[in-house]
């Protein structure tokens, strides 16, 4: 009943590079001439007046694919939607909700954190399976080949570079929950991450905690919270998070937004956000205000 592509325009350009390099003896001027048979032969044979020096340089040649005007193609049916690209997406189980901010640019200037989840192995050539039953949701996803950014279509020749997901979001009473699991199976980097969010009416706004459990080459945990509500014609939303890796100090994360609506259809907005945890000599807390237009 549908059919519909898809491109990433935030990576730029996602081009694909390969390339080659020769190692070879430079040339003086006076030789110049025999350089391309040079790069190709033993320079020794050419060297009859000592016009090869002993400096080595690399020449490296390759081709350029733009690899991003076909990443994906989902097939709408009645049960659900069928995804089939070189750039799909399955970190399902990173249900942190401890993040409120809505801006890319709030935090761009804040420390690392020493502590943090990885989903290294999230995007690559895979397919990916969307649908409902019964009131509940259920997504699953499988990368044939994780190196994601490559944008090939070809499949993992080792078969060791693949990555499954499921994801299912069910209603429990007055909670809504949200399971995910995640498994990829990269040689010597096997990350297992299982996390549960959920999320129910508090007082005028809506509460929502999760946590998520990382078992890889260092173990993460990390629990979150945010409530959101509205004051008037304000939308208001604030969330913590507390990530603890082994062998790392821990990183916590206050984040807080506020929007108000000054009619037709144009906003102004505040952000904040303050990390412990980050890496030292860095900044900790920045302040974004903006305003927003709709058309």
């Amino acid at each position: 009943s549908g059919l519909s592509f898809g491109n990433d325009v935030d990576v730029v350009d996602n081009i694909a590079t390969t390339s080659t390099a020769t190692s070879v003896n430079s040339v003086s001027q006076t030789d110049f001439g025999r350089f391309a048979t040079i790069v190709n032969a033993s320079a020794n044979a050419y060297n009859s007046g000592g016009v090869v020096s002993s400096t080595t340089h690399t020449v490296a040649t390759g081709t350029a694919v733009d690899g991003d005007a076909f990443e994906q193609i989902s097939f709408a049916t009645a049960n659900g939607t069928l995804t089939y690209g070189s750039d799909v997406e399955i970190a399902y189980a990173d249900l942190g909700v401890g993040d409120v901010l809505s801006s890319d640019l709030t935090d761009t200037g804040i420390g690392a954190a020493t502590s943090a989840l990885s989903f290294s192995k999230k995007t690559g050539n895979g397919i990916q399976y969307a649908t409902s039953f019964g009131g509940s949701a259920l997504t699953i996803g499988y990368l044939m080949d994780n190196g994601g950014g490559a944008d090939k279509f070809d499949t993992s020749s080792s078969s060791l570079n693949n990555t499954m997901a499921i994801k299912t979001a069910i209603p429990v009473g007055p909670l809504s929950a949200t399971i995910g699991y995640y498994s990829d199976n990269t040689t010597n980097a096997t990350n297992t991450t299982v996390g549960v969010s959920t999320s129910m009416s508090a007082g005028t706004g809506t509460l929502s905690v999760a946590y998520v459990s990382q078992d890889a080459t260092t173990d993460v945990t990390q629990m979150s919270a945010k409530y959101a509500t509205t004051f008037g014609s304000a939308s208001v939303a604030i969330g913590y998070s507390s990530t603890d890796a082994d062998g790392a100090a821990n990183t916590s994360d206050i984040t807080a937004t506020l929007s108000q609506s000054v009619g037709t259809g144009a906003s102004v907005f505040a952000e904040f956000v303050n990390r412990s945890g980050a890496a030292a000599s860095s900044e900790t807390s920045a302040v974004l205000l903006g305003s927003s237009f709709a058309f």
